[in-house]
């Protein structure tokens, strides 16, 4: 039986899609917060900051968890916490407590990398490439459409309304749950803190996993540094772009979404090492466009879809490998190559921060360059492959 007829693929990346947009409505959404604070310049990119740091707490401490715990009732408990956390941004009326709320969101955006972990051990080896790409399909709808409507509710009903929308679909999603996945009967008996403690040694043992992390964790933080610099920068002068104009700049993501489940057949055909050298050459030929063709949007929008394209794609290919190193621990092996990407993406967020009231635009594209050469740099380095994987 495929596993499309075992689960609810489609629903389940709709769901994934809804829980992971909480990350990302802000990216529209900042030069409107900014106004509505007033915030003197960049200032703003601490929300951003704030997600990140919060899902990556999360991620260390409470995904590893999914190895010993129900991820059914965790998934439920994660979309109460969203729900709560949505709602209190839509209440906030001081900065300090909106990074508060913020941090609540991003911690409890967990949803998406619980889910792939708990399906990939469902299914057998030979699907499991097809299965990660048709769930992260629904992941990067979310990432990329949420920028989208969350630009579209602010130009309609103020900034605050797509949080007060999202407390509502989180809500629902957490009484949706047992209705999509089955109860969790795999568990390592091992204490808490032994687990927490041993994820680390993880590095150590997997040669594949250290590779994964430093190629995600580079193009990751090259791809969230893009977005808020290009939001910072087409609401400035020549174009000043309203908040649905520069959400309607996300559609790019279009060609990743349909395209995700098909990246995963190319993994389980070719393996993930071949598909992500050519997605990572993708970003960069996106990130070179932005530097040369910065003045003309179809450039940007051209450039911008070869950077979610090369993002995406190697983020497939990247959990597809890792998830197939120890079945045993695929929460702690998924938790790592995401504490990689998101604590990259926010120490990108403060350099981003610091340089964006000096050099602005141009400096960010220089940073995002840098990112993407390293991460390039690190499949061809010291990193390389030792020993064999499945996926690889």
């Amino acid at each position: 039986m495929r596993a499309s007829q075992k689960f609810p693929l489609t629903i389940l990346g709709a769901v994934m899609g809804v829980s992971i947009g909480n990350m990302f409505y802000s990216q529209s959404l900042l030069p409107v917060i900014s106004s509505a604070f007033d915030l003197p310049s960049g200032r703003v990119g601490v929300v951003p900051v704030m997600l990140q740091v919060g899902l990556l707490t999360s991620l260390v401490f409470l995904l590893p968890a999914g190895d010993l715990l129900d991820r059914r009732k965790m998934l439920r408990l994660i979309a109460c916490g969203a729900s709560l956390s949505a709602f209190s941004i839509v209440l906030s009326g001081d900065f300090s407590l909106l990074l508060v709320a913020f941090y609540g969101l991003g911690f409890c955006s967990l949803s998406s990398y619980i889910l792939p972990a708990f399906v990939s051990g469902l299914v057998g080896p030979h699907e499991r490439g097809f299965v990660i790409g048709r769930l992260l399909s629904g992941q990067f709808a979310g990432i990329l459409l949420s920028r989208f409507f969350s630009g579209l509710m602010a130009h309609w009903f103020g900034w605050r309304s797509i949080y007060l929308m999202s407390a509502v679909l989180m809500g629902g999603v957490a009484l949706l749950w047992p209705r999509l996945i089955p109860p969790d009967t795999e568990s390592v008996n091992e204490p808490y803190a032994l687990v927490i403690s041993r994820q680390f040694s993880l590095f150590r043992r997997f040669d594949v996993l250290r590779q994964a992390c430093a190629s995600q964790g580079f193009q990751f933080a090259a791809f969230i540094v893009v977005w808020t610099g290009l939001s910072l920068r087409l609401a400035n002068p020549p174009w000043s772009f309203g908040p649905a104009q520069i959400g309607a700049f996300g559609l790019v993501g279009l060609a990743s979404i349909t395209s995700a489940a098909w990246v995963g057949r190319m993994v389980d055909r070719f393996g993930a090492r071949q598909v992500i050298t050519g997605c990572s050459g993708m970003t960069l030929l996106g990130v070179i466009g932005l530097i040369v063709w910065d003045t003309s949007v179809v450039a940007i929008l051209v450039s911008m879809c070869c950077i979610d394209f090369g993002v995406q794609g190697s983020y497939v290919a990247n959990q597809s490998r890792v998830l197939s190193l120890d079945l045993a621990a695929r929460s702690r092996l998924g938790a790592l190559l995401f504490i990689s990407a998101f604590g990259a993406a926010a120490v990108s967020g403060l350099l981003l921060v610091r340089l964006w009231p000096i050099w602005g635009w141009h400096g960010v594209l220089y940073l995002a360059l840098g990112l993407v050469l390293l991460a390039m740099l690190s499949q061809c380095s010291g990193l390389t492959i030792a020993r064999p994987s499945p996926s690889s």
